[in-house]
């Protein structure tokens, strides 16, 4: 697991009214989806310990409770942004709570056009609906309308966040048979993990039991209640699983019920250093006493920009001492990181921190927002925006967009100008987009310019380029101009003399007949079969 950065990072959660729909962590099926981002943590693939028969510890009626999901997903094409991929199936795991809903794996039902469930011991499929997705946090909510499939169902109730080394037991529908399976393992640690499919940090659980492609979404039941939901295992390890654990269950829950700005988890917005050097702790005026985190970066759109300074000492969140590692009292004698208190919050709510600032320690409270990510960093369920000129076609850089490109490397792969604004750069303004040239589709018009893509866009006829919508004003702008005002030779001259200018950021230079340009679009499109 990648555990390497301590920018914070989190994802929105959005409601949907009907089926639309993954990267996977513990795939859905064999059929599933791209691979994870981040190396070394994906599609559950470890072995556990011992595997029970399907009534040994859990009651039937609790088994019963458990859905097999059957999902038809189309995933977009990044590459061609006017297509989608070809249609695949897969098959994940659910229970149900409360309210006549099922709780699942959020990539599990991303990007699906249908979506069925089957009950344990039943030979029938019924037709459900996504209501609701948690991408951040893998996790969405799923009803069937037939009230048939209600009778005999009976909600699971959630447990507690369990201790080390206490029993666990994962049941779901993991691939190697049609038939609900139950195996046990053991809690091996609790602690901030990276989540392959939002590419987000959050709490979780690990488990040396097998949780394998199909395990997705279901149950971790200790004491007959839920502990937590399995998603993902680590890569090139053995007998590594994890779970989402309540928390951050119940925090998705209470998500959805609010309006749509208040969705997500919440984030300070800002980069911070860990102080274990006597020798910075001491430039910064920390007492022997004192430990806390050294403010390195703040987002300008985040709350905390208009409270913290870069160099700021975290010494207390809520008043607890935050240790020079970044983490925090847990339980116990464990430590957790100091982002655990997040869970507590909701967007909009404000946190107290405890802060040092040269040498005077002061309590200050921050409004907290999700994070303002530059090139986004998930759009499960969001095709991709594209707009076509000249055969240039402009598209907004997202981290999907990297990894369809270049693969599960694209942080070596991809070029280092896209790399940078990726991983060092914040947004400034809340429309900000980056513009890339994702390629350019052969005509007259275009002959010599083959080379210039893949690369960002930075201006067009002198003017910032601020995002896709803004790209496509500075366009239609450009090309309204050429519309003659009288049919003198004059104005006629000046029409086919004017040029448009596309300035890109590795300062290359695209110029086309503003005239020619407007007229060779149509042709492209049929060309190329573009629907227009």
């Amino acid at each position: 697991m990648d555990h390497s950065t301590d920018s914070l990072s989190v994802a929105d959660i959005a409601l949907v009214a009907a089926p639309e729909g993954p990267q996977k962590p513990s795939l859905p099926s064999p059929q599933a989806v791209s691979a994870p981002i981040v190396p070394g943590v994906h599609a559950a693939q470890s072995t556990g310990t011992g595997m029970l028969s399907s009534n040994s510890n859990v009651p039937k009626e609790l088994l019963r409770s458990v859905i097999k999901i059957f999902c038809i997903k189309t995933e977009p094409n990044y590459s061609m942004p006017w297509q989608m991929k070809r249609q695949a199936s897969s098959t994940g795991s659910g229970f149900v709570i409360s309210g006549h809903r099922i709780i699942t794996n959020a990539h599990c039902v991303a990007y699906q056009s249908s979506v069925r469930v089957r009950k344990h011991g039943s030979p029938d499929k019924f037709i459900a609906r996504v209501v609701a997705v948690g991408h951040s946090c893998d996790l969405a909510i799923l009803e069937v309308d037939d009230d048939s499939f209600w009778t005999d169902l009976n909600p699971l109730s959630f447990g507690d966040i369990p201790h080390l080394q206490e029993s666990i037991t994962t049941v779901g529908y993991p691939t190697g048979g049609d038939n609900i399976c139950v195996t046990k393992g053991v809690v091996s640690r609790v602690e901030e993990t990276y989540y392959s499919h939002g590419c987000s940090r959050l709490l979780a659980i690990q488990v040396d039991a097998a949780i394998n492609p199909g395990n997705s979404g279901g149950p971790a039941l200790m004491d007959g209640r839920v502990v937590g939901v399995c998603f993902e295992t680590l890569t090139n390890a053995e007998n590594v699983g994890y779970i989402i654990p309540v928390p951050v269950i119940n925090h998705f829950l209470e998500q959805i019920t609010r309006p749509v700005e208040k969705r997500g988890f919440c984030d300070f917005g800002i980069q911070v250093q860990h102080m274990e050097s006597e020798g910075l702790r001491r430039a910064m005026g920390l007492t022997k006493a004192q430990s806390g985190l050294l403010v390195n970066r703040i987002a300008p759109l985040a709350g905390a920009s208009k409270v913290l300074k870069k160099d700021d000492v975290i010494c207390a969140i809520n008043g607890i001492p935050v240790g020079n590692d970044g983490t925090i009292p847990f339980r116990d004698g464990e430590r957790v990181s100091f982002r655990f208190e997040l869970l507590k919050k909701f967007v909009g709510d404000t946190i107290n921190m405890t802060i040092l600032r040269n040498g005077k320690q002061s309590d200050v409270e921050i409004e907290l927002s999700t994070y303002p990510y530059l090139v986004p960093v998930q759009q499960h369920d969001i095709l991709p925006s594209y707009y076509i000129f000249a055969g240039f076609v402009f598209q907004v850089l997202t981290q999907p967009y990297l990894s369809n490109e270049w693969g599960k490397d694209w942080k070596k792969k991809a070029p280092i100008k896209m790399v940078d604004h990726h991983m060092y750069h914040l947004k400034e303004r809340a429309d900000q987009e980056l513009i890339v040239v994702s390629q350019i589709l052969v005509s007259d018009i275009n002959v010599g310019y083959s080379g210039c893509a893949p690369a960002l866009l930075s201006h067009v006829n002198g003017e910032p380029v601020h995002n896709l919508k803004h790209l496509v004003q500075l366009v239609e702008e450009a090309t309204s101009a050429i519309e003659p005002d009288g049919a003198d030779e004059a104005s006629a001259e000046a029409v086919a003399n004017s040029f448009m200018r596309l300035q890109l950021e590795d300062s290359r230079l695209v110029v086309l007949n503003t005239q020619e340009a407007v007229a060779s679009n149509k042709e492209i499109l049929m060309q190329q079969n573009i629907p227009f």
